[in-house]
């Protein structure tokens, strides 16, 4: 009898612990370390160590491999087999959303991209195993549709990241153009040229932007052509305002039109979107107050004022 309650003992320690999440926060744990190794990967500059392996061709094998830096030994295979994996198992469509989204959030790369795709599979075995296993306690088909739904939404969380900075980049872009082409203009009137004038604000000023003129002003120096420069940067900032003014810029070139009254006309068109867009949102605020109105104000408002009234009156009673 003391050999069976000793037997089962084990058991049911094993099923609490099942039933309590620890093996939950163990997946979740795992699914946190897991993805250390693809930060780093992303992060980490590789290929120094290879070139001073290459180096030195007649050194011994351990010797060259001790060389090399502990991402490039340990954390790069594991990263490529996880990349490896990730790009069989996604469509090459969610492939390519992933890349412009990278593109359009300043993250462009085949190593974030290749860390991306990998934080997603990785993600979605996390949360599906670990709701799967997390909920012992109900049915197996309600087990297998969290897990089925946990996955999908750890397989969206990289992209909802993305999305999310792409999104705050486009603001911040939007709010700096008024006063790039002020600039622009200003320093075109003065006497430079386009492109100069690009370089003058690129060395003087940062931001996304910016960083974007600095590309554009790279790819023109590589042999592009302007018009091509600038439809780069309105494909990898998606914004509106930077294509009206890319468009205006191309335009001007192919009709002959001087740039410095473009480029005015255009500054003074942005401003006044800027104007037209802030009295929208002052138009706008009345009605987002409207409701914690109601809901906080008003009730401690009728306290305040009805409050001493009832209590008078039922002190009279």
């Amino acid at each position: 009898m003391s050999m069976t309650v000793s037997e089962g003992v084990p058991g049911l320690a094993l099923a609490a612990i099942v039933d309590g999440g620890l093996v939950t926060v163990l997946v979740a744990s795992a699914a946190v370390v897991g993805s250390i190794p693809l930060l780093v990967f992303a992060l980490w500059p590789r290929g120094r160590a290879a070139a001073k392996v290459k180096a030195k061709p007649g050194s011994h094998y351990r010797q060259n491999e001790l060389r090399t830096s502990f991402a490039d030994r340990l954390v790069l295979p594991i990263v490529q087999d996880v990349t490896h994996y990730a790009r069989r198992v996604t469509p090459q469509g969610v492939i390519n959303a992933s890349a412009d989204q990278l593109a359009i959030a300043g993250l462009a790369g085949s190593r974030v991209l290749e860390a991306i795709l990998s934080l997603k599979v990785l993600f979605s075995l996390a949360g599906g195993i670990g709701a799967f296993v997390g909920l012992a306690s109900v049915t197996m088909v309600s087990r297998l549709a969290f897990a089925v739904g946990a996955g999908l939404v750890g397989f969206a969380l990289p992209d909802m990241y993305v999305r999310r900075r792409a999104s705050a980049r486009r603001e911040t872009i939007s709010r700096s153009l008024p006063d790039v082409l002020d600039q622009l203009a200003v320093i075109i009137e003065a006497g430079l040229g386009f492109d100069a004038a690009l370089s003058r604000i690129v060395q003087s000023s940062s931001g996304p932007l910016i960083d974007e003129f600095a590309r554009a002003l790279q790819s023109m120096r590589l042999g592009k052509s302007r018009s091509e420069s600038l439809q780069k940067i309105a494909e990898r900032t998606d914004v509106v305002e930077v294509r009206q003014f890319v468009g205006a810029i191309k335009q001007a070139d192919s009709l002959g039109v001087p740039v410095a009254r473009v480029v005015r006309t255009q500054a003074d068109h942005m401003r006044q979107l800027k104007r037209l867009a802030a009295e929208e949102k002052a138009m706008r605020l009345p009605v987002k107050l409207t409701l914690p109105m109601v809901l906080c104000m008003l009730p401690s408002l009728f306290i305040v004022l009805i409050g001493p009234v009832v209590i008078r009156a039922m002190q009279s009673l």
